[in-house]
């Protein structure tokens, strides 16, 4: 008899949505090829075969949601199979790691089973899509099975277009780039109603709605579907500015002396490529403020009765990548030094621009650091990563003249902008202004913390 093998959705925290297949109905596959592409709010990964075989059938559909266990694909088995084959059981340091994910897909031993059987396992769900890309025609909707190319699909994912709309003119209906073209461009010259309205989060309810406009009555326009994480990045800041009275606090640091030391580090010393930037000294000072400072280290409780003060420290750092903005957090970063802290931040910069986050990987922070570095501006107003009450912006460092009262001149002085937001339910001005005096002396007077 036939052997069959159901390849389950792997262990993860949270769910994903089926972005992509990598091989189509028919194709055989080698232990550890990839089949599918998951994407969830602040990551994406792929999913390889655990065993040999040929696919029979999709028990998911792109833009599905899958969670842990969900029936992802049905195999039949090659002879030459082998469940525990070398290239699964590879370790996760060697070269191949980056192509790998880091979970691993349960297998599990199957009768054949009809497809209406096998749709009653899977998780429904799709992709929003924009009103002006969605078709309306029937005929194409209601097609079960979408045909495409990787390259196909890429390209329809980077215009927003969901492919179950699009129809194809290949083989068996088979979906090419020219007819995703052809789609977008018609949809495009479709005339905006002028009562259409942009939605708004459920939070913002009773706000009144910015009023949609057709834009393209006033020259050529084009349309780009938001990346899952700056969709994710979009609906949380909107919670947290509609819920939480922000003030912020501005000051500048005199930094003479912290450059100075920086500079004066060998890396090699400290097993480091390159100097430490000022990101690890400032996350070290604020780690330390927590614990001296323990109203900036809670959160206010569910129902809003109470405040649960956290013995941990973990500090969030927010990283720009094409795809949005993500917030790693560093764990435990009160009872790391600067040569950890470097290592952390460094990793988690390589691992965001690569898109290979885990979810627990942003997760538990209790205080956020949002540094702009050299890219420009003197000051900004952060906002607050709920449930957290305090988030600290930096902005870049200018050297400025400051006047010496023993010389009786004015001296050259890097000056450091630093822009505190905190939850004024939680956090009153005195203790921010506090606050705000300690992390300023530390970050001028470095040494002594180093001590």
């Amino acid at each position: 008899m036939m052997k069959h093998e159901i390849i389950l959705m792997p262990e993860t925290d949270g769910s994903g949505d089926v972005i992509e297949f990598c091989i189509e109905v028919g194709d055989s596959i080698a232990a550890g090829d990839s089949i599918l592409v998951l994407e969830s709010d602040k990551t994406s990964m792929e999913v390889p075969a655990q065993i040999g075989g040929v696919l029979e059938e999709w028990l998911v559909d792109i833009g599905q949601s899958a969670e842990t266990g969900t029936p992802l694909a049905r195999l039949r088995l090659e002879e030459s199979s082998d469940v525990t084959s070398d290239a699964w059981n590879e370790s996760p340091d060697s070269e191949n790691t980056s192509s790998k994910p880091v979970a691993k897909v349960s297998a599990l031993n199957v009768e054949p089973v009809s497809s209406e059987q096998a749709a009653d396992t899977k998780m429904t769900g799709r992709m929003h899509m924009p009103e002006s890309i969605l078709s309306n025609d029937p005929a194409v909707s209601s097609r079960k099975r979408v045909y495409a190319g990787p390259a196909t699909r890429k390209m329809a994912r980077e215009l927003g277009v969901s492919l179950d709309q699009v129809q194809g003119s290949g083989i068996r209906g088979r979906v090419l780039k020219g007819d995703i073209k052809h789609f977008v461009k018609q949809r495009m010259t479709v005339p905006q109603t002028g009562s259409q309205t942009i939605k708004v989060p459920a939070e913002a309810k009773g706000i009144p709605a910015i009023p949609a406009q057709d834009f393209s009555q006033f020259g050529e326009i084009r349309e780009d579907l938001l990346s899952g994480i700056a969709r994710a990045t979009s609906s949380h800041m909107t919670r947290c500015w509609l819920n939480i009275p922000h003030v912020t606090l501005f000051d500048e640091v005199n930094v003479n002396e912290l450059e100075t030391y920086r500079k004066q580090i060998d890396p090699t010393l400290i097993n480091l490529e390159k100097k430490p930037s000022l990101l690890p000294f400032i996350i070290m000072v604020v780690a330390r403020a927590l614990r001296r400072f323990p109203q900036f280290n809670c959160s206010i409780s569910a129902d809003g009765n109470s405040l649960v003060y956290k013995d941990y420290v973990n500090i969030g750092i927010a990283v720009d990548t094409p795809a949005g903005l993500v917030v790693p957090v560093i764990k435990n970063a009160d009872t790391k030094g600067i040569t950890q802290l470097t290592r952390d931040i460094n990793e988690f910069a390589l691992k965001a621009k690569q898109r290979k986050l885990k979810a627990a990987d942003m997760k538990g922070g209790c205080f956020t650091v949002s540094s702009l570095g050299a890219m420009g501006g003197t000051g900004f107003t952060p906002i607050i990563n709920a449930p957290e009450v305090a988030i600290l912006g930096v902005a870049r460092s200018e050297i400025k003249p400051v006047w010496d009262v023993e010389s009786e001149t004015f001296q050259p002085a890097t000056k450091l902008p630093l822009c505190l937001s905190f939850d004024h339910r939680v956090i009153n001005g005195a203790d921010a202004g506090r606050f705000m005096a300690w992390v300023h002396q530390c970050l001028a007077e470095i040494r002594q913390l180093m001590l």
